[in-house]
């Protein structure tokens, strides 16, 4: 399953609870992007302004992308959470009002989610160029996810590349298999579940290793042993999961 988006437009905080620091699963390659996620959300105004967290798809990048909206609403700071597919559209459709282009400058935090998926559009990044510029100068911060570098971006303009390469670059790479192996161990014994080995290296194979699709998977097998009633077996888990 991959990242799960907010349907609105616009995104407002706090939001989406399922989305926070405290259970996002940090592995040796996503500890430099969550640690400068966090440290991004300190109001101190001499550290980095820009922070563009990219990497594969499922790694957990709108994850931390809402866990730093919900983390500074919390404390009284403004943020606000976009994709760039909807940005990109309402951008080339004209149907973006005065008020939405005051909402998405006028705030401490500017989220973007996806930024490639607004590179095709040239009207889309002249508005996010403005809009990086102003939130910076009035003293803001913008964070941006992408499943690509910024020099990587197809279309994307050397203005706005320059931009997304001022403040803290920070990629999640794919969680290790000793990692994805505990989380999901875990995610089985705190619902008293008993998975057995095969059963685990299974999952590592055949599900997205982001935490909130391995969670969705260990609670849906834990649902169906409890329906039939039977330990937890392959045959049991593929008709959970529907995986033929």
């Amino acid at each position: 399953m991959p990242d799960q988006s907010p349907k609105q437009l616009l995104l407002n905080f706090p939001a989406r609870p399922e989305f926070n620091f405290s259970n996002f699963v940090i592995s040796q390659g996503s500890r430099f992007a969550f640690d400068s996620a966090r440290n991004f959300c300190a109001p101190d105004q001499a550290l980095y302004h820009s922070l563009f967290i990219f990497g594969q798809e499922n790694l957990g990048k709108t994850h931390l992308l809402i866990s730093i909206g919900n983390l500074v609403a919390e404390r009284g700071a403004r943020a606000i959470y976009i994709k760039g597919s909807d940005f990109s559209e309402k951008i080339d459709e004209g149907t973006s009002t005065q008020n939405q282009h005051i909402q998405l400058m006028d705030v401490d935090y500017f989220l973007l989610d996806d930024v490639e998926e607004m590179a095709s559009s040239l009207a889309a990044q002249e508005k996010l160029y403005h809009i990086y510029n102003t939130v910076i100068e009035r003293g803001g911060k913008v964070a941006f996810t992408s499943c690509f570098s910024p020099d990587k971006i197809e279309n994307a303009e050397s203005y706005l590349t320059s931009r997304f390469q001022w403040g803290i670059l920070a990629e999640i790479k794919p969680i290790d298999d000793d990692t994805t192996s505990k989380i999901i161990q875990k995610l089985a014994k705190d619902i008293s579940l008993t998975l057995p080995e095969n059963i685990v290296n299974f999952l590592m194979q055949r599900i997205p290793r982001d935490f909130i699709s391995m969670k969705e998977a260990v609670s849906t097998i834990n649902q169906e042993s409890y329906v039939q009633k039977k330990k937890v077996t392959l045959p049991l888990v593929k008709t959970a999961l529907k995986i033929p």
